[in-house]
């Protein structure tokens, strides 16, 4: 859009340029400054470079767009599953995403699932700081396998009314503890995902 408006003032201002060269060509007594055209291409010039420098400080030049098909997503992200361990399989990541994507068009909510070798006793804070990472929202969740310190946390949102934390131990921890992490996301995000039928 800059480029349009800069082009077509310029094409302007060349007009205005002419208009006023073959005023001066015709009677040489006339200063072109003086003339209705070196005004007129004046003003166009000094507005053409307001514009220029209104964009080069705009607090949004040279950024990119998001995407248009990522809820709430950062220009960068591509999916709400983080795969840090490398333990689950590309057929569990799509699955996983489409879910996603069922779930922002019918409720406008996501399940963030993210494999780590975090290791550490404050794995519920490591998981809020991968959910303001995505940012996710209040009526969002997020599920994280921490794969070397053998445990997991499900993180809901603080505008969700209805506990559905049992759901972690209840859905995941079958596979979780036999190592087969495809299968305990996909238990748990398809019981999650069930949740937000009944409750939203």
């Amino acid at each position: 859009m800059r480029g349009i408006v800069i082009f077509v003032l310029c094409i302007a201002a060349v007009g205005a340029a002419m208009g006023g060269v073959a005023a001066g060509v015709k009677n040489k007594k006339v200063n072109i400054f003086k003339t209705q055209a070196g005004a007129w291409l004046f003003t166009i010039v000094m507005v053409t470079a307001a514009i220029d420098i209104g964009y080069a400080k705009s607090p949004l030049a040279g950024t990119q767009e998001p995407r248009p098909d990522v809820p709430n997503a950062p220009a960068s992200a591509d999916s709400y599953v983080w795969d840090d361990a490398n333990v689950l399989s590309g057929q569990t990541e799509r699955v996983l995403n489409e879910r996603n994507g069922r779930l922002w068009d019918r409720y406008s909510v996501t399940i963030g699932v993210v494999t780590c070798n975090y290791g550490r006793a404050d794995l519920g804070d490591y998981a809020l700081r991968c959910a303001e990472d995505m940012g996710l929202g209040g009526y969002d969740m997020i599920v994280v396998l921490d794969i070397s310190g053998d445990n997991y946390w499900l993180l809901l949102g603080d505008s969700l009314t209805s506990d559905c934390s049992g759901y972690a131990s209840e859905y995941m921890e079958y596979w979780f503890v036999r190592g087969d992490y495809d299968n305990a996301v996909l238990d748990l995000t398809e019981a999650l995902e069930r949740w937000y039928g009944d409750h939203y």
